[in-house]
């Protein structure tokens, strides 16, 4: 569950460096500029790696037929999408006949992924905020002290 918070948050870094690029310019690019490290640079090198092992707990999970809620399902298709599309990418970009044009879509394909993530934690933090505030008979309040 961790993970998926820490690529959900990287997903959204590097959409707020690529989207406004892509929009206005067309292509996303390198820049000198301090934003490009905290934006895109850091949180691909961090949310990437950890989507890996968000994956491989997943598909574990899957095998021991242990994802039983509904945004635990989505949790870990939205990891194991994202790193099917970033081995797309990948293996198109060993492709002798790429332009590294290609290169450009890993971020996208990250934050495409991780889009489905970000709908899996709102359902478990939904979830989690019904069975709360059911808890407690009579105020909807959520737990009481003990």
């Amino acid at each position: 569950m961790a993970c998926s918070w820490v690529t959900a948050v990287c997903a959204l870094l590097t959409a707020l460096w690529t989207v406004p690029q892509t929009l206005f310019t067309g292509s996303v690019t390198v820049s000198p500029h301090p934003l490009f490290h905290i934006l895109f640079l850091f949180p691909g090198q961090i949310g990437v790696p950890v989507c890996l092992l968000a994956t491989f707990h997943a598909v574990v999970l899957m095998v021991r037929r242990e994802l039983a809620l509904l945004h635990e399902k989505v949790l870990a298709g939205g990891q194991v999408l994202t790193v099917l599309l970033l081995a797309v990418c990948a293996y198109v970009l060993v492709n002798p006949s790429s332009t590294g044009g290609e290169f450009r879509t890993m971020a996208l394909a990250f934050q495409a992924g991780q889009l489905v993530v970000a709908v899996g934690l709102v359902l478990r933090v939904a979830r989690r905020h019904r069975v709360l505030g059911t808890d407690q008979p009579g105020t909807g309040a959520g737990p009481g002290p003990d």
